[in-house]
């Protein structure tokens, strides 16, 4: 998808660092507090070789300069310093499948669900990103509007976290994903009523209207679930981005084709993947987030908590698929080599307080499992899995000009990609908050 341009005169206008690109009055950075990071290993994520000895200078949210000590002017007051000789400095972590209002723990069977119990539970997990290095994240579905009050807390300084886009509801088909009758993996039943996390659209116009609910809530991203018409999902993607606003979708078999055909930003997870479908994602420049580790739990553990027995998804019509692992990391591999745009996303809707941030880290060990090289995979937590956020302008690398999500690691990621939970300081937004 294009990004919003600007009328001529208008590029140094100011917007909210969101894929809105809402306008915001002029802000006078003169006065925001100056860090400067010294001494480190610069892995600015752009691809090229590391700058060792280097200098970054952050004013306010905004990294000022990135390069070699000799190379960049340290300004004469500085408010803050870091130290960070023998240590490699790297843009902030991205995870681009979350659901704050998913995220229950091994006791959550004992509390009743609400928006308000989702919403602490959600606060609680930021804490838990911002320990992993993640200082981005994408929910792709939540209950009312508790993914955009967690943002709004993020950005006024309410709460230390990452930055939030939101998705609204999953815009799904009667009987679809998300609004089938059992859930799944215990085969319980559902209530009749419409869920608070699902809108339920049926036709292409209403589909198209269901589109612009989630944009009118201020929604980031729209999210989609299989199944639906190659009519629907074309609506639905053709009205987002009228407005500039990115898709993605949960899919799988056909419909990932169809999303695909139909312009689709990404896609999250398909199962029943084969090659001549990869092939019309690498036509469309569609991008692809596995969750990996999503699928690889409910193979292997389940969620015991949860009630869900390992071994597959069971009595659920849109998820009539077996399992293999091998499979997965074998489409991957397949998806990579045909240059498909692969972000990291983890997908954990229980028991967060265990499996993350662990969760992360082992989709990593996957996408190794799949040919990708410790500079791929560390590409696609931060510069690759800035594009798909939709902010590659704004997040990803460590440039002047960029926001100043950074992390400073004791140990080379190029070396070992699992050196990236050796942490030692987090900054998001410009503050050092870890």
């Amino acid at each position: 998808m294009p990004a919003l341009s600007l009328a001529s005169g208008e590029q140094s206008l100011r917007t909210t660092d969101d894929t809105r690109r809402v306008p915001l009055p002029a802000h006078d950075g003169l006065a925001d507090p100056i860090l400067v990071i010294e001494g480190g290993t610069l892995i600015d994520g752009r691809g090229g070789e590391p700058v060792h000895d280097a200098v970054v200078v952050v004013q306010g949210d905004r990294i000022v300069a990135a390069g070699p000590a000799g190379a960049v002017q340290v300004p004469a007051h500085v408010d803050q310093r870091i130290a960070a000789h023998g240590l490699y400095l790297i843009p902030g972590l991205i995870d681009l499948h979350v659901h704050f209002t998913q995220q229950r723990g091994n006791d959550f069977a004992r509390y009743r669900d609400s928006d308000a119990a989702a919403a602490i539970r959600g606060t609680m997990l930021l804490a838990q990103f911002l320990n992993a290095g993640i200082t981005a994240v994408r929910d792709v579905g939540t209950s009312n509007d508790v993914a955009l009050r967690i943002k709004e807390a993020v950005e006024r300084g309410l709460v230390d976290g990452p930055r939030v886009l939101w998705s609204g509801q999953l815009i799904a088909s009667r009987g679809g994903h998300g609004n089938e009758i059992t859930a799944t993996g215990t085969g319980s039943p559902r209530s009749l009523e419409d869920s608070a996390r699902v809108r339920v659209a049926n036709g292409p116009w209403d589909w198209r209207l269901a589109v612009r609910e989630q944009i009118r809530l201020q929604a980031d991203w729209i999210k989609l679930t299989a199944p639906y018409t190659l009519e629907e999902v074309t609506a639905a993607v053709e009205e987002a981005h009228l407005h500039h606003i990115p898709v993605t979708v949960d899919s799988f078999g056909e419909f990932t084709r169809w999303a695909a055909e139909a312009g689709i930003d990404s896609i999250e997870h398909p199962l029943n993947l084969n090659v001549d479908i990869l092939e019309v994602m690498a036509k469309s420049g569609t991008a692809l987030v596995p969750t990996i580790t999503a699928f690889y739990n409910v193979l292997t553990e389940g969620y015991p908590s949860a009630g869900i027995a390992g071994g597959g998804f069971h009595y659920t019509m849109s998820r009539r698929f077996a399992l293999d692992h091998e499979q997965h990391i074998d489409m991957v591999r397949q998806a990579h080599k045909l240059g498909i745009p692969i972000g990291v996303g983890t997908d954990i809707p229980f028991e967060n307080e265990v499996r993350y941030p662990g969760a992360y880290y082992l989709e990593l060990g996957f996408l190794k499992d799949a040919g990708l090289s410790n500079q791929d995979i560390l590409a696609s937590t931060t510069r690759v899995g800035a594009k798909i956020l939709g902010l590659g302008d704004k997040l990803g690398t460590l440039e002047a000009g960029k926001l100043a999500d950074l992390v400073i690691l004791g140990s080379n990621p190029l070396e070992d990609i699992q050196n990236l939970q050796d942490i030692r300081h987090v900054l998001a937004d410009g503050r050092l908050v870890r």
